[in-house]
C-alpha cells in the first residue's frame, strides 16, 4: 500500500486508503510503535509517541526496531506500507 503521510499532532504519522472496515478491539491509547487503522477515514497510523488519540481506532500491529526515519518523514511525502519477503 502506499499514500501521501499526514500527521495528527506531533505523535502520529498516517496515511489514508480505499479499506472500508468497522472498528474491533478498539482503543484510544497508544504507545510508541503501535499500528492502528483509523476506520472513519480508512487510514493505516503509526505512533512515533505515546499517545491518547481522541478517535477510537483498531490496533492492527507493532513497529520493531529503528522507527526515527518516522521522524524524518514531512507532510505529503510518498508512504511505503508492505511487508518484506525473503
Amino acid at each position: 500500500m502506499e499514500g501521501h503521510a499526514h500527521f495528527l499532532g506531533k505523535s502520529i504519522v498516517y496515511f489514508e486508503t480505499a479499506v472500508d472496515s468497522g472498528n474491533e478491539r478498539s482503543t484510544k491509547e497508544f504507545k510508541k510503535g503501535d499500528i492502528a487503522f483509523l476506520s472513519t477515514a480508512g487510514s493505516i497510523c503509526f505512533f512515533i509517541e505515546d499517545a491518547s488519540s481522541g478517535k477510537t481506532m483498531t490496533p492492527i500491529g507493532k513497529m520493531l526496531g529503528n522507527m526515527d526515519p518516522l521522524k524524518d518523514v514531512k507532510s505529503g511525502d510518498v508512504f511505503y506500507f508492505y511487508e518484506e519477503t525473503a
